[in-house]
């Protein structure tokens, strides 16, 4: 009795303030909040190069099989999505600095528990680093792995990855795609047409979407190789040139995406748009005093897209009470549902408060290409896109890097791009409060802007291509508008 709550003591681990937090609860409640297999929390010292802060940190293994069932790839996102949603049930000093993602198996003691001291020993060094991914192989390969890497196959596989990545060192076979080759969804779209180009074969996207390791990936092709159907010369993927998006953008979303598109507007769908435009209106002029500057600066009649910056779930709602009416009746949203949330859009009265609300559900999953499908249709009517380029909600405020489906919408358009600064929404609502507070909220729309010019100056600024640099310097644009 006496050794197990000497044992439990032992468990406890110290934060800033002195703190104590017993690291199993933490566990408990993070791992009920995601597919988790297993996670191991601990305190790592010295992040952002102050020696004496301590933060709450973990390491954790996902339930790929879970990933699997829904065609997730983005482990980092898709957890740190439920995460954020979970931690503000939390006290502030319980809740997680920030996790490290691991496809390797946490180490355990001799009695079958967590050995927190050995797993951090391993990662408080890598974390402190900013290393994520595999850990380095030590031991040799087995006859059965070097047959995958030097096999026709294998060479062929990891030709193609290190195109698509960019990665100059040796790939090797524990490599995650995600996190230690830098393949995100578009990534992996890109890497389907390598494939496909370099075996001329038919390739299904199972192989390579349920793929989170490098040798999954070989594996997984490997076995779809077998009795695959060589690709007629009309059917051949799009080789990777210039015009690769492009012409990936030009192909109709399938039936589903096509289906939720509303580009009419009849009476009920007006009625909706105008009675939740007008409480929305009222919601954010009583309780936020929201304040408009710039509204003017919103076309009229041809294609644009908005991008904001995106700290709060009230972004997009104060948008709308911001725009003029002629605007607000015929924007679309980019909206992210996360994919382990989206079953409920099979409701036929969801499903339709959806396209009647001209909201473009993604994910970052397989479907994140024929969500860019629909909006690159809904720019081409000349309609309005209002799209959050960062991806996530910023947990601290401040304006993150630019995803790159921003910068490849934006160029295959030619759309005019309309900075919107939204200040105090972050304030009001943050990620990591559970319930908003009076804030009084404004948002700026900044004068229109070419996307020809902004890939110009990206490209002044460094960037290495064209939609890199569109997203550079799109970012300073929206930096410089919220700090006037």
């Amino acid at each position: 009795m006496i050794s197990d709550l000497v044992g439990k003591f032992k468990d406890f681990i110290v934060v800033n303030f002195e703190q104590k937090i017993d690291p199993a609860e933490i566990e408990s409640f993070y791992t009920k909040a995601g597919p988790i297999k297993e996670m191991c929390v601990f305190t790592v010292s010295g992040m952002g190069g102050v020696k004496e802060s301590k933060v709450l940190w973990a390491v954790i293994q996902p339930d790929l099989e879970e990933f699997r069932k829904f065609a997730s790839v983005n482990l980092h996102l898709a957890v740190k999505e439920r995460f954020d949603n979970a931690s503000p049930s939390l006290p502030v000093y319980k809740r997680l600095k920030g996790f490290t993602v691991t496809l390797e198996e946490l180490p355990h003691n001799l009695f079958g528990k967590l050995d927190r001291h050995a797993i951090k020993e391993i990662y408080e060094p890598r974390v402190i680093a900013g290393i994520e991914g595999a850990l380095p192989v030590l031991a040799e390969l087995s006859v059965a792995d070097h047959l995958l890497i030097e096999g026709a196959t294998g060479i062929k596989i990891l030709k193609c990855l290190k195109e698509i990545s960019g990665i100059k060192r040796p790939i090797i076979l524990e490599d995650s795609l995600e996190l230690d080759l830098g393949i995100d969804s578009l990534g992996r779209v890109e890497l389907a047409s390598c494939l496909e180009l370099s075996f001329k074969v038919n390739i299904k996207d199972e192989a390579i979407s349920r793929a989170f390791t490098v040798k999954d990936l070989i594996l997984g092709i490997t076995e779809a190789l077998k009795g695959a159907e060589e690709i007629v010369v009309e059917d051949q993927a799009v080789p990777l040139k210039p015009d690769y998006w492009k012409k990936h953008l030009q192909v109709l979303p399938k039936e589903e995406h096509l289906g939720a598109l509303e580009f009419s507007t009849d009476f009920f769908a007006w009625l909706l748009r105008f009675s939740i435009t007008a409480v929305d209106f009222l919601i954010f002029k009583l309780f936020f005093r929201i304040k408009a500057e710039g509204a003017q600066n919103v076309p009229k009649e041809e294609a644009y897209i908005l991008y904001p910056n995106h700290a709060s779930d009230l972004d997009g709602p104060a948008i709308t009470a911001c725009l003029p009416r002629r605007p607000v009746f015929q924007l679309f949203y980019f909206l992210f549902i996360p994919y382990f949330f989206r079953p409920f859009i099979k409701s036929r009265l969801l499903r339709n408060m959806v396209k009647m609300e001209r909201l473009i559900p993604f994910d970052y999953s397989t479907h994140f290409l024929e969500a860019l499908r629909s909006a690159y249709l809904v720019l081409k009517r000349g309609k309005g896109l209002c799209f959050f380029p960062e991806g996530l909600r910023s947990t601290t405020g401040k304006i993150g890097n630019f995803k790159k489906g921003f910068g490849i919408l934006a160029k295959e358009t030619g759309a005019k791009l309309v900075p919107v600064a939204i200040e105090g929404a972050y304030e009001a609502w943050p990620s990591t409060a559970k319930y908003p507070r009076f804030h009084k909220i404004r948002v700026r729309f900044g004068k229109p802007l070419l996307p020809e010019e902004l890939e110009k100056e990206g490209l002044s600024m460094g960037a290495q291509n064209s939609y890199d640099a569109i997203c550079v310097a799109a970012r300073r644009a929206l930096m410089e508008l919220k700090e006037k």
